[in-house]
C-alpha cells in the first residue's frame, strides 16, 4: 500500500468519510495527533463496529482533547491510590509476619491456597500463587539490569531486596494478585484498614477487585491510550462492588460501562484514605468542568453517547458523599 503524505490522508478523509478537513490549522492537528492514534482511535465507541458519525475533522479534535483533559485529570489521582494502597497492605504484611523479607512473607502469608475447596480451586490458587512469586522475581531482574538504585543497593550488597523495595518497582496487576493470594486473615485487615464495608464484602476480596479495575484504566492513562469510552476495561465487574458503592454513594446504575463510575470509586477511594474534602471537591468539578467544554464542543449525538442521562444525578450524590 503506498504511503500516503498528511495532504493525500487529509484528501482521504474528506473524500472516503466525507469529513470536512482543510487548511492549515487542520492541517496541523493531523500531524498532533496523528491519523491511526487520532483519527482511527477516535471515530467510534468503545468497540470499531459502534462508529460516531464525523462530519467535521473539528469533531474529532475535540474528542481528543477530552480524552487528554481526562488522562491529565485522573493520572495523579491514580498515582495517590496506588501509593496509599501498597502502603496499606506493605504495613499490614510487615506487623502481620514480623518480617520485610518477601520470601518469609510467601511461605507464611500467600497461602490462599490452603483454603482450596476442591483440587481444581486448589490448582488455580496455587498457579496465582506462582505467578505472584515469578512476576516478583521478573520485575527484580528487569530492574536490576535497569539500574535500579533500591534493586542494586541490596544486591550489591548480596542481601534480599526488602518487600517495600518490592513494592516500589512491582506493577499495580502484580500488587493485585499478591493481595488476592494472601490468606483471608490478611486479606480481611487490608479491607478494615482501607475502610471498606466487610459486610457486603464477606471474602475479602474488595481491594483486590478494586486494584483490578483501576489497573486497566491506570495502564491506559500512563501510556496515553483511550479511556473515554473505558475501552480499555479488561474483565468482568463484579456486581456485589456495584451495589457496596450504590448504597454507599447513595447514587444507581453503577456498571463501570462510563468513564463517570471510575470517578465515583476514585473519589470514594480517596475519601476512605483520608484526602480533604476540598480536594475531593476540586477533583468532581474539574470533571465535571471537563464534560461541559466537551458538551460544548461537540454535537448533542456524540456526546450523548459518552456521558449518559445520570451523569448530573451521580455527581450530584457523590458531592453529598464527599460532605458526609
Amino acid at each position: 500500500m503506498r504511503v500516503k503524505t498528511t495532504n493525500a490522508l487529509m484528501k482521504y478523509l474528506r473524500n472516503a468519510h466525507n469529513i470536512s478537513i482543510d487548511g492549515a490549522k487542520d492541517k496541523r492537528n493531523l500531524i498532533n495527533i496523528g491519523y491511526y492514534h487520532g483519527y482511527k482511535g477516535y471515530r467510534y465507541i468503545n468497540n470499531p463496529q459502534n462508529r460516531i458519525t464525523i462530519n467535521s475533522f473539528k469533531e474529532i479534535v475535540s474528542i481528543v482533547n477530552f480524552d487528554s483533559k481526562l488522562k491529565s485529570l485522573l493520572y495523579p489521582q491514580l498515582m495517590q491510590i496506588e501509593t496509599i494502597s501498597k502502603n496499606i497492605v506493605l504495613q499490614i504484611l510487615v506487623e502481620q509476619y514480623n518480617t520485610d523479607e518477601f520470601n518469609e512473607i510467601y511461605e507464611k502469608g500467600i497461602t490462599d491456597y490452603k483454603s482450596s475447596n476442591n483440587s481444581k480451586d486448589y490448582k488455580e490458587k496455587m498457579k496465582q500463587r506462582l505467578n505472584v512469586q515469578s512476576s516478583i522475581y521478573s520485575a527484580l531482574s528487569r530492574s536490576y539490569s535497569h539500574n535500579n538504585k533500591i534493586v542494586n543497593h541490596f544486591y550489591s550488597k548480596d542481601k534480599h531486596v526488602p518487600i517495600w523495595g518490592i513494592f516500589e518497582i512491582i506493577t499495580l496487576g502484580t500488587f493485585a494478585d499478591l493481595i488476592k493470594s494472601l490468606e483471608h486473615n490478611a486479606r480481611l485487615k487490608i479491607d478494615k484498614e482501607m475502610k471498606l464495608n466487610i459486610a457486603f464484602d464477606t471474602d475479602a476480596r474488595f481491594p483486590e477487585k478494586i486494584m483490578y479495575l483501576l489497573k486497566a484504566l491506570r495502564n491506559s492513562v500512563a501510556h496515553n491510550d483511550v479511556v473515554f469510552d473505558v475501552r480499555f476495561k479488561d474483565g468482568k465487574i463484579d456486581s456485589t462492588l456495584c451495589k457496596y458503592m450504590e448504597n454507599e454513594i447513595g447514587c444507581t446504575n453503577v456498571d463501570f460501562s462510563t468513564i463517570t463510575d471510575y470517578i465515583l470509586i476514585i473519589t470514594l477511594l480517596l475519601k476512605k484514605y483520608g484526602i480533604s474534602k476540598t480536594e475531593l471537591n476540586r477533583f468532581v468539578n474539574e470533571f465535571e468542568s471537563i464534560i461541559e467544554d466537551f458538551r460544548t464542543n461537540i454535537p448533542f449525538n456524540i456526546y450523548s453517547q459518552v456521558i449518559h442521562t445520570d451523569t448530573k444525578a451521580k455527581l450530584t450524590e457523590l458531592r453529598k458523599y464527599i460532605k458526609k
